[in-house]
């Protein structure tokens, strides 16, 4: 009986040491993530989308990707709107050409919408932007960014 009690205790410590070890390596991830972010950080000013696409280099443009980040896709409306809020003015014609100049650079992507054309960011920059901050993703179950 004792031998038997003692197996169970060790079975029971290499099960509390597995535990302890995937622990520690999840927070060595962490860690070395958070490092990745403070390097972005003191490289770039901060830690904006256009860290992952730097060829966007017009400021309306960029604020358009910076909408599309937070707001996942939009209609033309809802990014004028919203660049309106921004930046003081917009008018849906520039943003139009705007999505159009990025989706031709691979950045942004048409969605179908309940209500016409929607655009997101393409999985591409999505991807990239995890990338670099260090936060794996799995697309086949993320309906936000359904782009190319």
């Amino acid at each position: 009986m004792p031998d038997e009690e003692l197996a169970r205790e060790v079975q029971e410590l290499r099960k509390a040491l597995e535990e302890l070890r995937e622990s520690f390596a999840l927070v060595s991830q962490l860690a070395q993530a958070y490092l990745r972010l403070i390097n972005l950080y003191a490289q770039y000013g901060g830690l904006g989308i256009e860290v992952a696409v730097p060829e966007v280099t017009d400021p309306i443009s960029r604020e358009i990707v910076r909408i599309l980040f937070d707001l996942k896709r939009a209609n033309v409306s809802e990014i004028a709107r919203e660049l309106k809020g921004r930046r003081g003015k917009a008018s849906r014609n520039t943003v139009r050409t705007k999505l159009k100049e990025l989706k031709e650079m691979g950045i942004v992507v048409e969605v179908p919408g309940e209500r016409g054309k929607t655009y997101a960011l393409s999985k591409k920059v999505v991807k990239k932007w995890l990338k670099i901050i260090g936060i794996p993703i799995n697309f086949d179950r993320a309906n936000d960014y359904r782009g190319g």
